[in-house]
């Protein structure tokens, strides 16, 4: 491998552009190609964000001097794609959520391991500086037991958007997409996985959930709830309440610039910590955090088991609230 890491990506939507954008001012990473499945919206992005381009994912895969891919494509595809760049020898950076349930994520896995290949979901707010923080925070137990987590996610998009989030057979709905920000957030407060999982959903004529609130609890008595949307505006922050205090995360998935995380210790003056960044540095971070463990085969800020943990739980909310994907493995 080279000294940088060398990426290439599959897809061209706005996800695989913000990313691009995080790697043109990584440290430790740089692009190298891009795929599509046309060559002239490859070229389009190449001409924007550098680096070789190709008409197809194959080729990407086939490109000697790609080091890593990021997959960027819609949530029904990453389970085929994380299993052939593994196959070729890529280590692998795959958009959450991994796939549409457990089935196609243990599969997936099993590919990965065999191969021997480097994997990480790419839950991009567990690299940023402020959840770093955040977990040192809850190591020291700062605001004591933890106790209750709070915490919102979504977005009002019109119901005429023609993305695949807006579709059930794709994957779609405020759960699987920003609503898994909740759950993976609950899951790394908690630290562990959870024995009750529940969402209570409103879902739309088109077979999707366009709005709900979930429930956890964890076996060390913690309980989350959570709402999230694709159709609907929330606050999207969070709260983290424990025995002798709590946290407020104003900008918890973007870490965004100028916000702000708040330690209130029981009968202390407030801390403020501002550990925000730019949307292109927060994609650079998850970039060189990779880069950084790649020879471990898998990043301890987003693990492996941390992924199966969390599409177990996504299959276990889904179902309580009665939704199904068309197309989704059942064996």
């Amino acid at each position: 491998m080279s000294e940088k890491l060398r990426w290439g990506i599959l897809a061209t939507g706005s996800i695989a552009h913000q990313f691009a954008s995080g790697l043109a001012i990584a440290e430790n990473s740089e692009l190298v190609s891009t795929g599509s499945r046309t060559l002239a919206r490859a070229e389009e992005f190449a001409a924007k964000h550098g680096g070789a381009a190709y008409g197809s994912y194959e080729e990407v895969l086939a490109d000697a001097n790609v080091d890593a891919v990021y997959i960027a494509t819609p949530h029904a595809m990453h389970a085929e794609w994380t299993i052939k760049a593994a196959l070729a020898g890529k280590a692998v950076l795959c958009e959450k959520p991994f796939t549409l349930n457990s089935i196609e994520a243990k599969r997936a896995i099993h590919a990965v391991r065999e191969a021997g290949t480097f994997f990480m979901e790419a839950f991009m707010y567990r690299c940023a500086p402020q959840t770093r923080k955040l977990v040192e925070l809850l190591r020291e137990e700062a605001i004591g037991k933890v106790c209750a987590i709070n915490s919102e996610f979504a977005f009002h998009a019109g119901h005429d958007w023609t993305n695949f989030r807006a579709t059930n057979e794709g994957g779609g709905g405020g759960l699987m997409d920003v609503g898994s920000y909740c759950v993976s957030l609950s899951r790394l407060v908690a630290g562990c996985e959870p024995d009750r999982a529940e969402f209570v959903a409103h879902l739309g004529a088109k077979g999707y959930d366009e709005w709900g609130n979930g429930i956890l609890h964890f076996p060390n008595d913690v309980t989350a709830a959570f709402g999230t949307g694709i159709h609907l505006n929330m606050k999207n922050d969070a709260r983290i309440y424990g025995s002798d205090g709590w946290i407020h995360i104003e900008s918890p998935w973007k870490a965004s610039k100028g916000a702000l995380m708040h330690l209130y210790r029981n009968g202390k003056e407030a801390e403020s910590f501002d550990l925000g960044v730019n949307n292109d540095e927060l994609y650079a971070r998850e970039a060189d955090a990779v880069a950084e463990f790649v020879g471990q085969g898998e990043c301890p800020y987003m693990s492996i088991d941390d992924t199966l943990g969390q599409m177990d739980t996504l299959d276990r909310l889904r179902k309580s609230a009665g939704l199904h994907f068309q197309g989704e493995p059942s064996a």
